[in-house]
């Protein structure tokens, strides 16, 4: 029930938010409604300024998000005023643009003080991330363990984190190896296209980054860098998937299984939470209606291979997503590119905790 309200409500913000487009496009785009009366511009001024940052916060960001998200919002509202918008009407209503340097300025503020907490503990973090984690091929997966330690439940302290990793696993991962390769690591990538997709993404967005930035910047300069930034970020943010698949395999010990996929998603399962692991034997392609509750712990690829395993959990589990998103989950699938061995060693460590707890 609650999901489909949820969806019912995105319906109604991308329709009202397609309705606001539409209707200011068309007053600056067509002649026969020129000149256009000064109260009409002022209402779709507002629409950008007001209306949009308000919808979002209702539908959006309310109960879900913090609300200091409404100063992006009002940010890029702007910026989609202003392709929309002619200038010349900016110009006659300067009280458009001393509003938004308003509550940025207040957001910025805020941000700085709230960076400033993060900065005063980051050493702290530093040293207590060295000494307690001595594997730093699980990188994003400790960080985030010792910031939670220090600075639980702050969110711009996630999506710093999540950066922070992405530039690690980007730029200095590529020399690392696992420094005691045991049979409780288990990969999941190797029989996959995974990294071959991932490579020839990053090719496409080199080469669209290249013909697109060209004509983009005779257009519109501010646009055209917008989205060579954009792009940029995603090349670096997909060489981070890479690399984090790579080298963070799926982690078995006497108490836990850490499912690591990628630099996106991960869960760490107390073995004690797991009701029963078997052979997948459901169909190949996962109903809608099962996703969300679900963890699907296959290598990211174009083409899914059918699950090997499945696990099913005596409660919801946490799964870490990215920017400190997070769902929870009761059943997850999974492949592993040793099967046999994957399954006969977790069976083996559930077969101990079962005879523990009896």
């Amino acid at each position: 029930m609650t999901n489909v309200i949820k969806k019912h409500n995105y319906i109604w913000f991308l329709l009202l938010i397609s309705i606001i487009l539409i209707t200011n496009f068309t007053l600056y785009n067509l002649p026969s409604l020129e000149p256009i009366p000064d109260a009409a511009i002022i209402g779709s001024l507002l629409d950008f300024i007001l209306v949009i940052p308000l919808l979002t916060y209702l539908f959006i960001i309310r109960k879900r998000f913090s609300i200091k998200y409404i100063g992006l919002v009002i940010l890029l509202s702007y910026g989609v005023a202003y392709l929309i918008v002619p200038n010349n009407y900016f110009k006659e209503f300067p009280f458009v643009n001393y509003f938004v340097i308003f509550c940025e300025a207040i957001f910025v503020l805020l941000e700085l003080y709230i960076l400033f907490k993060i900065v005063s503990k980051m050493k702290i973090i530093i040293k207590d991330y060295k000494s307690n984690h001595s594997n730093s091929t699980y990188f994003q997966h400790n960080i985030k363990q010792t910031a939670e330690k220090h600075l639980p439940g702050n969110r711009i302290v996630q999506i710093l984190l999540t950066d922070i990793s992405m530039l690690y696993y980007a730029f200095f991962s590529w020399r690392k190896k696992f420094t005691n390769p045991s049979e409780l690591r288990f990969t999941y990538h190797h029989k996959t296209s995974m990294i071959a997709c991932n490579i020839m993404i990053i090719h496409a967005i080199v080469i669209e980054s290249i013909g697109l930035h060209y004509f983009l910047h005779q257009w519109n300069e501010v646009v055209a860098y917008i989205l060579l930034i954009l792009n940029i970020y995603s090349v670096l943010f997909i060489l981070a998937e890479i690399q984090a698949t790579r080298l963070s395999p799926f982690l078995l010990t006497k108490q836990n299984l850490l499912l690591t996929v990628g630099f996106s998603k991960r869960i760490d399962i107390p073995l004690d939470k797991i009701k029963e692991f078997k052979h997948y034997d459901g169909p190949e392609q996962i109903p809608n209606k099962e996703l969300n509750t679900l963890f699907d712990a296959r290598a990211i690829d174009f083409i899914k291979e059918k699950p090997m395993f499945e696990i099913l959990l005596n409660e919801p589990q946490q799964v870490k997503l990215l920017y400190g998103m997070k769902k929870n989950v009761s059943r997850i699938i999974l492949n592993a590119d040793h099967p046999q061995d994957f399954y006969d060693q977790l069976a083996h460590y559930l077969g101990n905790e079962n005879s523990t707890k009896a």
